[in-house]
């Protein structure tokens, strides 16, 4: 059994993790869940059997196991927690997901009890690390990651030799297209560059266009833009089949952070939608002028005409959406 190690599940975002366990799941794998924390309801069915650690009272039934834990050397009450329940499960392999909080902890707990752990490395544990993300990357068994991209910069950042693996969706519902409509999925923070596309709605001529915003900002009060607020997955994947493109103009933000390659972009080409978006981190290994417009990050214009171009020549669009499934086949990023 594999015992997958998140630092919050479960989550509306994140999807690629739950997609990635649930792959494993439908491949007959033995598979099960160790969260730390909950970030917020899903609304889906959790892949694997789910292991939570306990919150306030909760404690109380772990209190004997978790003394006797600290009986054998001194560590943080969620390291414990993770090692007893090692300790009862006794899995083939401890794998983690991101190389942050979590990891550090998983890292404390494996060693305790004797086991190995790998680690998949997405983006912000990457592009902002921690201080201890050399150690935790020399002392994991195998270190996974989702981009060559990536990878190469682990290679030359820490020596480590990754091994890519693609992340997979489940395919999109399969719905009619409402002609014009555009779509953003993602939270409201620097890297998904929403103000970007904010500013090259503003320039699209009233009418042309709709677009729908899956976001946790507030309404900027353009014609023609509505904000969705944060939608459960169910909901995304069937906007994405209604849409006639969607448009995430990444970058990479003050503080280093940037997107890896941003999932809505692989359920978008799953779904024949075409895509505007940038060539940051390792997007440009998934989309080019075949599946949709890739133009250079934080270049408002880029967007503008971008997006000009898709809505007047609907059946360009149209084609280069088509050839999104056969993108994801030929490029691996399938389950």
């Amino acid at each position: 059994m594999t015992l997958h190690v998140l630092r919050y599940f479960p989550t509306l975002t994140e999807t690629f993790v739950h997609d990635t366990i649930a792959a494993r799941v439908q491949a007959g794998e033995s598979v099960a869940i160790a969260a730390f924390d909950a970030r917020e309801p899903s609304g889906r069915p959790a892949p694997a059997a789910v292991y939570s650690q306990p919150h306030r009272w909760g404690w109380l039934r772990w209190s004997a196991p978790i003394a006797l834990e600290w009986a054998r050397g001194a560590a943080p009450v969620r390291v414990l927690w993770l090692a007893v329940l090692l300790r009862r499960l006794r899995p083939a392999r401890v794998h983690v997901h991101f190389a942050g909080e979590a990891a550090e902890w998983t890292m404390q707990a494996a060693a305790r009890v004797g086991l190995p752990f790998s680690v998949t490395v997405h983006a912000v544990d990457l592009f902002k690390p921690r201080p201890g993300t050399a150690a935790l990357l020399r002392a994991a068994s195998e270190v996974v990651t989702i981009s060559n991209f990536n990878r190469s910069l682990l290679a030359s950042r820490y020596g480590v030799d990754a091994v890519v693996q693609r992340c997979t969706v489940a395919p999109a519902p399969a719905t009619s297209r409402v002609p014009g409509l555009l779509l953003f999925v993602g939270r409201n923070v620097p890297k998904k560059g929403l103000d970007l596309l904010f500013e090259a709605a503003r320039r699209l001529p009233a009418g042309s266009f709709a677009l729908d915003v899956v976001s946790d900002v507030p309404d900027p009060a353009i014609p023609g833009v509505t904000v969705l607020g944060l939608l459960p997955h169910a909901d995304v994947l069937a906007r994405i089949g209604r849409a006639s493109l969607v448009v995430l103009p990444c970058r990479q933000a003050p503080d280093g952070d940037m997107d890896g390659i941003p999932v809505v972009l692989l359920e978008a080409l799953a779904a024949s939608v075409p895509v505007v978006t940038t060539a940051v981190s390792g997007i440009p290994e998934l989309v080019d002028d075949a599946v949709g417009w890739l133009v250079a990050p934080d270049d408002v214009e880029g967007v503008h005409r971008a997006l000009v171009e898709a809505l007047l020549d609907p059946e360009e669009a149209r084609r280069r959406g088509l050839s999104g499934p056969e993108r994801l086949q030929t490029r691996g990023f399938t389950a």
